[in-house]
């Protein structure tokens, strides 16, 4: 029996157990769909998230507060679970002795906070950027309308705050906010700028933040001295690393800390974060499509189960074809065409669906504004047809096998 007649051959099976074998062609479909759909969201929010990031710019290194690990395990052997521990030890003075450093060209420092702003008879409660004037000319947002707030103002802590785009439009609808004066937690701010729209970076709508000067939020706001990041811009970005283990060294010494497991801040370059993210997106991935994996094992019970009820169904008809002359290998070959016939038909509208289904969440993500980029990969094509093509001859092996050593004697009794 040539391929070609054992295909013509499960094609008038399959049409003969029509709901049966859409339920199976179903399960698979549904697993290469969702091998399509979650390889391609990942490139997708991989995407976005490293050109979210990358859009701040290559040269700079962060500095933020973290828990030491030695204070982590103290509290989890005295209490079973880690407390939440405020870290008030990164300082502005920290800043300024990172800017000392041959490879950083400038430099800013922010705490972070939120509070009620209001105007007339409208409020809202967005989040507080306390950071330093330098903050305007290391990051790539434009101020749109007025400016940003000067060195001076910020070292004499002046109430004066820049609006993100939202705000303003929330607050002052169509008119010109700049010299206005808002309330902030009761008092008195004047408004000097607005900033450019950018939309959401992640998770955080950045239109929906208020930038004040970082001592006005330190002293007037919170009653710290505190701050909890500072980004240094490096000269030369190849050097970036080094230029990190300066940094660690140098707030070490200022922190009088000598062991690195006690480091009260972490030092993270542009390349460490990139890495991050794509580490954590690898992971997120692989643990999506083992989940996906699962589908399309259903999938091929539900295969095996179809060819078995296919055998005990057509036990007569294999008992009379290999008493007319028909080999163990012609038998097998007939079953195994159904199965993987199967998988062929669910893997091509799985694969079908999944790139409708991805195209639909790039529009969506697109048309919310976000630069997500449509991308189906080769790979994800390979792998739901290289899977599909597996699991038929796998789970339609076995049943295959049975019908192909059926003593055809005993197969014509069955009728």
């Amino acid at each position: 029996m040539n391929n070609i007649l054992a295909a013509k051959l499960a094609l008038r099976t399959l049409r003969k157990a029509k709901l049966r074998s859409l339920m199976t062609i179903f399960g698979v479909m549904i697993g290469i769909a969702m091998v399509i759909i979650v390889l391609s969201a990942g490139n997708g929010i991989k995407g976005l998230i490293l050109g979210e990031i990358s859009s701040f710019g290559d040269d700079w290194i962060n500095t933020e507060i973290k828990v030491p690990s030695a204070a982590k395990n103290s509290q989890e052997n005295a209490a079973g679970i880690a407390r939440g521990v405020q870290i008030t030890t990164l300082t502005y003075e920290d800043m300024e002795a990172m800017l000392e450093l041959k490879n950083i060209k400038a430099a800013y420092a922010g705490i972070t906070s939120q509070a009620v702003i209001s105007y007339e008879n409208e409020k809202m409660r967005p989040s507080i950027f306390g950071v330093t004037a330098g903050y305007n000319g290391i990051d790539k947002t434009e101020v749109e309308v007025g400016r940003f707030f000067t060195e001076e103002e910020e070292r004499a802590a002046a109430q004066v705050v820049v609006l993100g785009s939202d705000i303003r439009e929330n607050l002052f609808g169509n008119q010109n906010p700049f010299g206005k004066t808002v309330k902030i937690s009761g008092k008195s701010y004047k408004v000097i700028g607005v900033m450019e729209s950018i939309g959401a970076t992640g998770f955080i709508n950045m239109d929906e933040i208020m930038y004040l000067p970082m001592r006005t939020v330190q002293k007037k706001m919170m009653g710290v001295d505190h701050i909890m990041w500072m980004i240094g811009q490096t000269i030369d970005n190849t050097k970036a690393e080094i230029t990190a283990e300066e940094i660690r060294a140098v707030v070490r010494q200022r922190h009088d800390i000598t062991d690195p497991d006690k480091d009260d801040f972490a030092v993270t370059t542009m390349n460490e974060a990139l890495e991050i993210v794509g580490t954590v997106l690898v992971g997120i991935t692989g643990l999506l499509i083992a989940l996906a994996g699962i589908s399309l094992v259903v999938g091929g019970v539900g295969i095996m189960n179809v060819m078995y009820v296919s055998v005990a169904e057509r036990t007569f008809e294999i008992g009379l074809r290999k008493s007319m002359g028909a080999s163990e290998g012609n038998i097998l070959r007939q079953f195994l065409v159904e199965a993987i016939l199967i998988t062929t038909l669910g893997g091509m509208l799985g694969i079908l669906i999944g790139v409708v289904v991805s195209f639909l969440i790039a529009f969506g993500a697109q048309y919310a504004g976000y630069a997500w980029e449509f991308k189906i990969s080769t790979i994800s094509i390979g792998i739901s047809v290289g899977f599909s093509t597996l699991v038929g001859l796998f789970f339609g092996l076995y049943p295959a096998k049975k019908a192909a050593s059926l003593d055809p004697i005993t197969a014509l009794r069955k009728e």
